[in-house]
């Protein structure tokens, strides 16, 4: 989190987690954080920096730490030199006059108060039960040596929270027609396809859509339901990806085959075969006559949401 700071990753006091996930996507792109993450590929964004610790572990996969932390020290031996400074920090600023199990008795009324405190401002139906069962500890001893103040918190008046409704935004119909104007230019076949994600179709738009999923459905319906309407699969982009090679490959009088594809395609070898032979391609009979690109895909039936050949579950 401190690296976080001193690279401008910052949202408030705290760091951007939206603002480095931005940074991680424009530096590695979607097609290669699709393949070193699950979570990724299958579209699952929302929450995939989590920085809060648990039991002082930091909830995430092994190649989610990975990459967060190659993007944010760019090499181990910086990574190596910043623990160690974290080290001297930590050790800096445990004080040592105060041996453990002896705090000052101001010092834990403070501290106990405020964690009380934070668990009633939380939840306004908070109780004695519920204050046990959260901070058992702090509760004890509150009750043994402040009950007093205790008391006059659980008996104050709650303050009340207004709900403010957020309406639908104005902009909602005309995003939502751009983004079904636009959104076969993004299907289009080319040499450098990129896949057609929330991401790139919020490229159509002249604004940016709210980060929240919630607020976003709210404010914005018919513009997410053309988002989640026109989502590519990654089984389609793979194939958009491997027709159009093939096209180029007899284009240019190249031998289509494992080999040729293996070189010119971003696509797997392997996922070639498994196209070639679950769409029973021709691909001597399409060297001779030509292919149209765009024909040839339109021909396999699939739809853009396409999940892919039975045997893709082995991938």
């Amino acid at each position: 989190m401190r690296q976080c700071k001193k690279r401008g990753f910052i949202f408030g006091k705290n760091a951007g987690i939206a603002k480095l996930f931005s940074s991680i996507q424009n530096a590695y792109g979607d097609e290669l954080l699709s393949k070193i993450d699950p979570a990724y590929n299958t579209g699952k964004h929302e929450q995939w920096i989590r920085l809060k610790s648990d039991k002082g572990q930091l909830n995430m996969p092994l190649a989610r730490h990975l990459i967060i932390a190659q993007h944010l020290f760019s090499s181990a031996d910086h990574f190596e030199e910043a623990l160690k400074n974290e080290s001297i920090l930590l050790s800096a600023s445990s004080s040592p006059s105060t041996p453990k199990g002896e705090e000052p008795h101001s010092n834990r009324k403070t501290r106990y108060r405020q964690k009380i405190e934070l668990l009633l401002a939380l939840r306004s139906d908070a109780n004695v039960e519920y204050l046990w069962k959260k901070a058992y500890k702090p509760t004890q001893w509150i009750i043994e040596n402040d009950n007093a103040w205790l008391m006059a918190k659980l008996r104050a008046p709650k303050q009340v929270v207004v709900k403010v409704e957020k309406s639908v935004d104005s902009r909602d119909a005309a995003y939502a027609a751009l983004i079904e104007e636009g959104v076969n230019e993004l299907y289009r076949l080319t040499k450098d396809p990129k896949r057609v994600n929330i991401r790139n179709l919020q490229t159509l738009l002249p604004g940016s859509l709210p980060h929240e999923l919630d607020l976003r459905k709210q404010r914005f319906p018919l513009t997410y339901q053309q988002i989640k309407l026109h989502q590519e699969s990654v089984w389609h982009f793979r194939l958009r990806s491997l027709v159009w090679t093939i096209s180029e490959l007899i284009r240019m009088k190249l031998p289509v085959n494992y080999s040729t594809v293996r070189l010119t395609s971003a696509v797997a070898s392997k996922v070639f075969l498994v196209f070639s032979s679950f769409f029973e391609w021709d691909l001597d009979s399409l060297a001779k006559t030509g292919v149209d690109a765009e024909a040839l895909l339109k021909s396999t039936g699939v739809a853009r949401n396409w999940e892919g050949p039975p045997v893709a579950i082995s991938f």
